[in-house]
This record gives C-alpha cells, sequence and structure tokens, in this order.
C-alpha cells in the first residue's frame, strides 16, 4: 500500500566556491539541498562528500516518509526508495536528456536549480564570504525562503517563539 505523499522535493548538490584573482578557482562546499513544493521551504546543508552513505542519514532527517522525491540522476541518489524499507517514491530527472519528464510535467528540477542560483547569488552580493560563517549564510537563506515577504514579522515572531514570556 502507497503512503500518501506529504509533499514533494527536489534533491541536488552543489559547490560553492570563491573565485580569486586570475580566475582561479578555491576548494567549495558541497551543499545538500532539498526544496518543498508549494511552500518553497528549503534545507540547504553543507556535507562532506556525496556519497550515498553520507546522504542518507539526512535525507531521512530532513524529509517526511511518504514523500515523492525529485532528483538528478547522482548516482548517490540511487536507492532512495530502498531507504528504510520503502519510506519514500521516486523519479529521476537526467538534465543532458530532459529539464521536465517526458510523460508527467510535473516533474522536474527546475524549482531545485532556481534556488541554487538564488543561494549563489545571495552569496555573491555579499562581496565575500567567510569559510567559518557558511553554515549561517545557508541558514539565512532558508530562513527567508520560509518567511517570504514578511520578513520584520516573522521575525517578532521568531524571537517570540525563542524567548517565551
Amino acid at each position: 500500500m502507497k503512503t500518501e505523499i506529504q509533499f514533494v522535493l527536489k534533491l541536488m548538490k552543489a559547490s560553492f566556491h570563491r573565485k580569486y584573482h586570475r580566475g582561479q578557482w578555491r576548494e567549495g562546499h558541497w551543499v545538500f539541498g532539498a526544496i518543498e513544493r508549494g511552500t518553497n521551504r528549503c534545507c540547504l546543508i553543507e556535507v562532506p562528500d556525496r556519497t550515498a552513505t553520507t546522504l542518507e542519514p539526512i535525507i531521512r532527517r530532513w524529509i517526511l516518509p511518504g514523500t515523492h522525491v525529485i532528483s538528478d540522476g547522482w548516482a548517490a541518489y540511487a536507492n532512495i526508495e530502498n531507504i528504510a524499507n520503502g519510506i519514500y517514491t521516486h523519479s529521476i530527472i537526467i538534465n543532458e536528456r530532459n529539464f521536465i519528464h517526458p510523460d508527467d510535467p510535473d516533474v522536474h528540477t527546475q524549482l531545485i536549480e532556481n534556488t541554487w542560483m538564488r543561494a549563489k547569488k545571495k552569496l555573491r552580493r555579499q562581496h565575500g564570504t567567510s569559510v567559518h560563517l557558511f553554515a549561517s549564510y545557508m541558514a539565512e537563506f532558508m530562513w527567508r525562503s520560509r518567511v517570504g515577504e514578511n520578513k520584520f514579522g516573522e521575525f517578532i515572531l521568531d524571537v517570540r517563539r525563542l524567548y517565551p514570556l
């Protein structure tokens, strides 16, 4: 019996680099990301590598059972349907062939690709980043994605939740 789909996520990996003079690239940060379709709530988590061993516990922690996961064809995602005896369903999009699944236009990775673009653009606008603060940059981006336009009101509500009277 298939579990009810809670929401649809897109999973991708991205490397965030810092560019130095003469076009040389410094070693970047690998970031695992997922985004909830409909709400645009996202999680961006720095990871040491892109292996299935590293990503499986993160997927189990951040993605609800019953979720239909849409990902690219990265090898580490190949067994998502087998995690914890099949608590997820999984569709794969190979971007070299299609950006949208030919049989189902709702299956695509455009939302997560847009999220990567926005996250990288935000880091570039800061004119430099600190290696030690990278996780906080990702946390701020996730918060801003979650709260949308009403940042001040949401900030006040978050402070109230953290420090109840």
